[in-house]
């Protein structure tokens, strides 16, 4: 029968042997894998509507870092949006960019929606006739 100091030098044993580098998994590589394999999934599980073919039918930008941008998108499936984005008081503390645009969408129900919106230093702010208005 092993004494108390030979149970513990057996105890040690395990855990040396469970810490050991061999065995010690890297939470960080394991952490990885697990939310590579969850888009894995997602991407999987994304059911095929009838967008998962559109086309882009056309794209035009105009974006060189100078006096705003803007750039338009047309898809197959209906889609189509446009926007311009300049900025405000450059070199100012009241910079601010303000952006104003528009995208339509056929809606399940077949009707097409439009939103026009601007978005600056008081938000976003969307207009469409199927959106309610603030009293």
């Amino acid at each position: 029968m092993a004494g108390p100091a030979t149970q513990r030098h057996q105890s040690l044993d395990c855990l040396s042997v469970t810490n050991s580098p061999r065995t010690t998994k890297n939470p960080s590589k394991m952490k990885s894998f697990i939310v590579v394999a969850l888009f894995v999934a997602a991407a999987v599980a994304a059911p095929a509507g009838p967008d998962a073919d559109a086309q882009i039918l056309r794209y035009d930008s105009d974006n060189i870092g100078l006096d705003g941008y803007n750039y338009s998108v047309e898809t197959s499936n209906g889609i189509k949006q446009q926007e311009e984005g300049q900025l405000k008081n450059p070199g100012t503390e009241n910079e601010a960019l303000q952006v104003r645009g528009q995208f339509a969408y056929t809606g399940p129900d077949g009707v097409v929606y439009t939103i026009t919106y601007i978005a600056d230093e008081n938000g976003f702010q969307p207009q469409g006739a199927h959106l309610p208005v603030a009293p």
